[in-house]
């Protein structure tokens, strides 16, 4: 648990500040800096870019000592975070959101192949739920301190308070799983059938597309929304809530029931809370879709990344560099159909990419158990 616990912090620091952080700062921003929704996903964009850079960057071996690695990759992400505070230049804040994009790839997936080895290694598959309940805590954090302080300091203050936290945490992280001997880090990845996984590559591609319309923007589309009468913030606070839980509980599903057949379930689930609010406008419709997002979207990642860990485990920077790029494609959709005042489109488009995120989960389902890979 302690261990475990190291890599909370860490992927709170990697994903819960430096990747969704943005969410729930974006309105104030957009406000504050009279963005257009197009140059809110042009900024979420140098992100989403910066994180697929950092997760190819992993897949071809460039960061040589995974531990040492993300004690660098902590450093500059708490200083691109911290830049936010200090600048309004949209080049600078560009750069300072690619940067925390690509120090969260090689945290997020440094921190998962250790720990999730290490793990495997004792026999406690079930403790790599505890893990990625770090995403959530770090989504609730900094919604509880944007709820608590926007109303009395400017948000580049904020992002100066989310630094300094983020450097805090990732550090103490650091100091626990560095406990762990280098050679517990590596393992051996496991031969599969190479049409069967690429069915897997397709739906977190998919998965990457569509769920990141509604991560960057269903906080900004509920405070634009007249129909909506609480505070957008909390949103993405029940969406953090709502993930803490979620990887525990599905990993344990996963185990009883199988991990491809939960993970075809979760997405589908998603796909339904993506286009809740495009269907029906109310507080419910985005209280529903808020909790379904984030009870889905760490559990899937965790699901998916459950699966390549046994079949290859080299496998997982492939997974996140195809889920990235698809994170990529997604915001630039959605900021152009916002734009054009057709947020429901943009949610509609978001949730049946994701549906068929799920179908192909299916056809994997099939040919997993045609090829006896005897992955549950």
């Amino acid at each position: 648990m302690k261990i475990v616990f190291g890599g909370v912090l860490l992927l709170a620091v990697a994903m819960g500040i430096g990747r969704f952080a943005y969410t729930p700062m974006l309105p104030f921003m957009q406000e504050s800096l009279n963005w257009t929704n197009s140059t809110a996903g042009f900024i979420a964009l140098s992100n989403y870019v910066g994180y697929f850079i950092g997760a190819l960057l992993c897949t071809f071996s460039f960061f040589r000592n995974k531990q040492l690695s993300i004690f660098i990759m902590i450093w500059i992400s708490a200083i691109s975070t911290l830049l936010l505070g200090f600048t309004e230049n949209i080049m600078l804040i560009f750069i300072g959101r690619f940067v925390s994009g690509l120090t969260s790839a090689v945290i997020f997936i440094f921190t998962s192949q250790i720990i999730l080895t290490y793990i495997q290694s004792i026999q406690k598959n079930g403790y790599a739920g505890y893990l990625y309940s770090g995403v959530g805590f770090g989504i609730v954090g900094s919604s509880i301190l944007l709820m608590l302080f926007s109303p009395i300091l400017d948000w580049n203050e904020i992002w100066r308070i989310l630094g300094i936290a983020s450097l805090i945490m990732g550090l103490i992280g650091y100091s626990i799983i560095r406990m762990l001997p280098i050679d517990s880090t590596k393992s051996k990845g496991k031969v599969n059938n190479t049409a069967t996984i690429y069915w897997l590559y397709l739906a977190y591609f998919l998965e990457g597309l569509g769920y990141i319309i509604t991560g960057t923007f269903i906080v900004n589309v509920a405070k634009n929304s007249s129909t909506i009468h609480f505070d957008s913030t909390l949103v993405w606070l029940i969406v953090g809530i709502a993930a803490i839980p979620s990887c525990f509980l599905l990993i344990r599903l996963a185990e009883q029931f199988g991990y491809s057949k939960v993970l075809s379930i979760v997405l589908l689930l998603q796909s339904i809370g993506i286009v809740l609010p495009a269907l029906n406008v109310t507080n419910w419709s985005f209280i529903i879709s808020a909790f379904l997002f984030g009870f889905t979207f760490m559990g899937i990642t965790a699901l998916a990344n459950a699966i390549v860990k046994k079949i290859n485990t080299s496998a997982i920077g492939t997974l996140t560099a195809l889920y990235a790029l698809g994170q990529i494609i997604g915001p630039a959709i959605a900021g152009i159909l916002l734009d054009s005042k057709h947020f429901s489109s943009a949610f509609l488009f978001a949730g049946i990419t994701v549906l068929t995120a799920s179908l192909c989960v299916v056809f994997y389902s099939i040919r997993e158990r045609r090829f006896n890979l005897n992955v549950r």
